[in-house]
C-alpha cells in the first residue's frame, strides 16, 4: 500500500499509513456532539441546538421562570420542577424524534466504525444507518448512559445523556443536578469511553469538547495513544482551543462534516465500492474476526522478544521465527486433504496442548501456511460470542474459508451451531481450535453435530525431533545464549524432555531467571504497577484476555498513562507486554509467587478483590450471555481452584468471598456456585451444601444444579465413609439434581462426567460394605448405585459413537476400568 501526503488530512506518511489501516479495519471509535445533527430535520422541524431548545421549552412549561438566556441544564432543570421527568422526556421525544438527516451524513454513519458514541439524545445517527446503503452492515445496537455493561458483534451506539429511542421514558443527564448524579455514580459506560479514548483512534465530530463539563474532564484525562491518529473535526474552533487540543495529541480539522466525509474517504480508501469490498473480502460486519493476511502485519511491540517467553504476535509469525514442530506439519496436511476432497464437507479440527507447549505458536504458524493455500483465514478474537447467521451469510458463496480460535472451550456451543448450519448452507467451513487437555470436556461437552472431527495432541514435552527443530531455530537467529559453544547433541539433550517456556526461558536467562524476575517485581515503583502484573499473570494462568480498558478499570489508573508506562518504565516493560489492545504478562503466571512474596499474601488476595470490585459494573448477566472478555476475567478471579492455588494459607472464605458478598451476593449464581466449590474442598459441608442450592436459586442451569447434585454425592461419600446408612439418603437427593441437569441440557458431558466421577468415589466407600445389613436394606441402596451409573455410563457411550479419538472417550473408559475395579 502506497503511503502518500494527505493534503486534506494533512498527515506525515507514517500517520497516515497507521490511520489508514485503523480506519480499513473497523477500528476507529466515533463520539458525536451536538453540531453532528445541525442539518437533521425531525417531524417537529429542524433539530434545535441548546439556545433554541431553551426556547422551546420556554413556551412548553410558561409557569416554569425560564428566560431565553438561560442554560440549558437550567432551563430543563426548571422544566422538571414544574411538571415530571416523564412528560419533558414525552416533550423532547417528540422533538427529536424521527430525525431524518443529510445524505453526506448517511454515507458517514455506514462507514466501518468499531463504536460510536454521542452526546445526543435524537436518534439522527440510528436513523442515517439504517437509510443509508447497506452493503452487509452489522446490526445496530442503541444503548443508554445507564444501561448494563455488554459487548456484542453489533455496532453500538452509546448516548451518553440518554435518548429518546422507543415507547418507555429514559433516564437524560440534562440539569445540574443530574450531571452531579451521574458523576458520583461512576456509570460502566462513561468509564468505558474514559479508557477507550486513551488507546483506541477516535473521531470527535461536532461537539465544543473545551467548556463541555463531562467532555473536557474525559479527554483531559485520557490523552490519545494509540498508533493511529485521533481527530477532533469542528469547522469553527478557535486558535487557543486548537493549540490545547494538539497538546493533548489530537489532530484538529477545521472542516465541515461533508467536508470531512469526503477527505476521509479519499485518504482512507472508504469510498462505497472499497467498503463494500472490505466487507467481502474481511467481513467487516463481524468485528471478532480479524483476517490473517501475510502482506498485512501490525508492528511489532515495543521490546517485544519471541525468543525471550514473548507471546508469539503475527509478526513473529511472518518472519518465521517459531520452530516447526512435526505436530504443525500434520495440522496443514489435514487442511491440505479436506481442500483435495473438495472442501465441502464443514470440519473441526481439535488441537489439545499444555500450556507451554506451543500452541499458540503452532496454530499461529499452520494459519501462515493456511493462508497460502487458496483459503481465507480469520482468527476469533474472544471478544464476545459471533453470530453463526452472520458468519454464514458473509461466507454464501465464496471460497473455503479457516476460522482459528485459541482456547476455544467456551464457545464450543457456537462453533458447534456453526459448522450443524454450514451443513445445509452454501459456506465451506474449517474450524480448528486449541485448547488444554484439562478442558476437553468444556469443548467437546457440546459439539453434538455429525459434521467432521479431527484431533491432534501436542507432546506436553519436546522429543528429539522437536529438540532439534528448536535448536536449530534458535540457531538461524543466534539467540542459542549459553549453548551458543555446544555442539548439536549437547542442544538437544537440553531442549529434550522440557517444555518449550522453560527451555527457551533457560537459554535466555541460565538459571537466574526467577531471581532476575524477583527483581524486576522489587523494583516496580507504584503498587498499581505490580496490582497490574499480578492481574495479567492471574489471568494468563487461566488463558484469559486482558484488554488495555479493563486493566485500566481494575487498577483505577487513566489507559494512556498506564499505556505509556509499559513502553517508559523499563521494568514495568519488562514484565508486561501491550499487544493491543490488551495487555499480557511476559513470563505468564510465574510472577505471581514472585508478588505475592514481595508484599505477602493478604495484601495481594486484598489487591485480587478490589480489583474484582472495580470489574464487577462490566461483569452483568448480559456481558456473561455474550461471553464478553471482562466477565470471563472477573469469574476466573473468583474461582476457587484458582485462588486456593495461589493462595494456599489465606482463608479465602473470610479474606475473599464474605467480603464479595454484598457485591455479587444477591444475583450472581457463579458467586456461590464457587463458594460451595472451597467449602467442600474444606470439608464445610453443611455451607457447600446451602451455597450450592441458593447457586441454583439464583441461577438456575446444568451448571449450578450439576455442582449442587456433585456436593451432595460427595457429602453421601463422607458418611459412606464412616459406613452410616445416612449416605443414600444424600445420594438420592444429589441424583435428582443431576438428573433436573440432564434435561436441562442432554448434550452436556460436564454433567454426566461429573455425575460418574461422583458416582465412582461413593462406591468405592459402600461397595466394600454392601453385605452389611444396617436400618434396612443398604445392599439395595447400593444396586441402585449400581444401577443408576452403569445407565448414565451407556449412554455416555453411545454418544461417543463416531468420535473414539476425542478425549471424553479416553477419559470414559478410564473411569470404566476403574468401576470395574471396584466391582471386581
Amino acid at each position: 500500500m502506497a503511503m502518500h501526503e494527505s493534503d486534506a488530512l494533512g498527515l506525515e506518511k507514517k500517520k497516515l499509513f497507521a490511520a489508514r489501516n485503523a480506519a480499513r479495519g473497523g477500528q476507529y471509535q466515533m463520539l458525536l456532539g451536538a453540531g453532528a445533527s445541525v442539518g437533521a430535520v425531525s417531524s417537529y422541524g429542524p433539530i434545535p441546538l441548546a439556545k433554541d431548545l431553551v426556547t422551546i421549552l420556554k413556551d412548553r412549561y410558561p409557569k416554569a421562570p425560564i428566560s431565553a438566556g438561560d442554560p440549558l441544564p437550567r432551563a430543563y432543570q426548571r422544566s422538571l420542577m414544574v411538571s415530571s421527568a416523564d412528560h419533558v422526556w414525552a416533550t423532547l421525544s417528540e422533538i427529536f424524534g424521527g430525525a431524518k438527516h443529510q445524505e453526506w451524513f448517511e454515507t458517514l454513519a455506514g462507514l466501518p466504525w468499531s463504536r460510536v458514541w454521542t452526546l445526543n439524545v435524537d436518534d439522527a445517527f440510528e436513523n442515517s444507518y439504517h437509510g443509508g446503503t447497506d452493503t452487509g452492515k452489522r446490526s445496530l445496537r442503541t444503548i443508554s448512559w445507564d444501561d448494563p455493561y455488554i459487548q456484542t458483534g453489533d455496532l453500538e451506539v452509546v448516548h451518553l445523556h440518554g435518548h429518546i429511542l422507543g415507547r418507555e421514558s429514559r433516564k437524560l443527564v440534562f440539569s445540574f443536578s443530574e450531571y452531579q448524579a451521574m458523576a458520583s455514580v461512576k456509570p460502566v459506560w462513561n468509564q468505558v469511553l474514559a479508557g477507550a479514548l486513551g488507546v483506541d483512534p477516535f473521531v470527535v465530530f461536532g461537539a465544543s469538547i473545551l467548556g463541555d463539563p463531562d467532555v473536557e474532564a474525559l479527554l483531559l484525562a485520557n490523552r490519545p495513544a494509540a498508533l493511529a491518529p485521533s481527530f477532533v473535526v469542528d469547522p469553527f474552533i478557535g486558535d487557543g482551543n486548537r493549540w490545547e487540543l494538539e497538546q493533548l495529541g489530537y489532530k484538529v480539522l477545521r472542516m465541515t462534516g461533508e467536508e470531512f466525509l469526503h477527505a476521509w474517504q479519499e485518504s482512507m480508501g472508504l469510498d462505497e465500492e472499497s467498503v463494500r469490498s472490505l466487507e467481502e473480502t474481511e467481513i467487516l460486519s463481524i468485528p471478532q474476526f480479524v483476517k490473517l493476511q501475510t502482506n498485512r502485519v501490525a508492528p511489532v511491540p515495543h521490546s517485544h522478544d519471541f525468543f525471550g517467553g514473548d507471546a508469539p504476535v503475527w509478526k513473529d509469525i511472518i518472519d518465521r521465527r517459531p520452530a516447526l514442530f512435526p505436530w504443525m506439519t500434520d495440522v496443514v496436511d489435514q487442511l491440505k486433504q479436506w481442500l483435495d476432497k473438495g472442501a465441502n464437507e464443514p470440519t473441526l479440527h481439535v488441537i489439545y496442548g499444555r500450556r507451554m507447549s506451543g500452541v499458540s505458536s503452532g496454530l499461529l504458524m499452520a494459519s501462515r501456511a493456511f493462508a497460502g493455500m487458496h483459503v481465507d483465514v480469520f482468527s476469533f478474537d474472544k471478544s464476545s460470542r459471533f453470530s453463526v447467521p452472520a458468519v454464514l451469510r458473509a461466507r454464501s458463496g465464496k471460497r473455503p474459508a479457516v476460522i482459528v480460535i485459541d482456547s476455544g472451550a467456551d464457545f464450543s456451543n457456537d462453533i458447534d451451531q456453526l459448522l450443524r448450519e454450514a451443513a445445509t448452507s452454501d459456506a465451506s467451513l474449517y474450524v480448528v481450535v486449541t485448547e488444554s487437555p484439562q478442558n476437553d470436556l468444556r469443548l467437546e461437552g457440546r459439539l453434538g453435530g455429525g459434521y467432521q472431527k479431527k484431533i491432534t495432541r501436542i507432546p506436553a514435552r519436546l522429543d528429539h525431533k522437536a529438540a532439534g527443530a528448536l535448536a536449530k531455530k534458535l540457531d538461524e537467529f543466534a539467540r542459542l545464549g549459553s549453548l551458543e559453544l555446544e555442539n548439536s547433541n549437547s542442544r538437544i539433550r537440553h531442549f529434550k524432555g522440557r517444555d518449550v517456556f522453560s527451555a527457551l526461558m533457560e537459554v535466555e536467562h541460565a538459571i537466574g531467571f526467577r531471581k532476575r524476575l524477583e527483581g524486576e517485581v522489587h523494583a516496580l515503583d507504584k503498587p498499581w504497577k505490580r496490582d497490574l502484573l499480578l492481574l495479567l499473570s492471574i489471568a494468563a494462568q487461566g488463558a484469559r484476555q486482558v484488554g488495555i480498558v479493563e486493566a485500566a478499570i481494575a487498577v483505577g489508573q487513566p489507559s494512556d498513562r498506564m499505556s505509556r508506562e509499559v513502553l517508559q518504565d523499563k521494568h514495568l516493560s519488562a514484565v508486561v507486554e501491550e499487544v493491543a489492545p490488551q495487555l499480557v504478562a511476559r513470563q505468564r503466571e510465574y510472577a505471581i509467587k514472585a508478588i505475592v512474596n514481595e508484599i505477602g499474601p493478604d495484601r495481594a488476595i486484598a489487591r485480587v478483590r478490589e480489583m474484582v470490585e472495580n470489574l464487577a459494573p462490566l461483569a452483568t448477566r448480559h456481558s456473561l450471555q455474550q461471553r464478553n472478555r471482562p466477565v470471563q476475567l472477573v469469574g476466573y478471579l473468583m474461582t476457587a481452584k484458582q485462588l486456593q492455588k495461589n493462595f494456599p494459607n489465606v482463608d479465602l472464605d473470610i479474606e475473599f468471598y464474605d467480603l464479595m458478598r454484598p457485591l455479587f451476593g444477591d444475583w450472581n449464581g457463579r458467586f456461590w456456585e464457587q463458594r460451595a466449590i472451597y467449602a467442600k474442598v474444606r470439608g464445610n459441608w453443611a455451607t457447600a451444601e446451602s451455597f450450592a442450592a441458593r447457586a441454583v436459586g439464583l441461577y438456575d442451569d446444568a451448571f449450578t444444579r450439576t455442582t449442587y447434585g456433585t456436593i451432595l454425592i460427595n457429602k453421601a461419600a463422607s458418611f459412606a465413609s464412616l459406613e452410616s446408612p445416612t449416605w443414600h439418603e444424600f445420594y438420592t437427593r444429589g441424583r435428582a439434581e443431576f438428573a433436573i441437569a440432564m434435561e436441562r441440557e442432554s448434550g452436556n458431558r460436564i454433567t454426566v462426567f461429573a455425575y460418574l466421577t461422583a458416582g465412582l468415589d461413593l462406591a468405592k466407600f459402600v461397595v466394600p460394605w454392601q453385605g452389611k445389613v444396617q436400618d434396612g436394606s443398604p445392599v439395595g441402596s447400593v444396586v441402585e448405585l449400581k444401577e443408576d451409573w452403569e445407565r448414565t455410563y451407556s449412554g455416555l457411550r453411545i454418544s461417543l459413537v463416531g468420535e473414539e479419538n476425542f478425549e471424553s472417550a479416553r477419559r470414559a473408559e478410564q473411569l470404566s476400568s476403574q468401576w470395574q475395579a471396584i466391582w471386581a
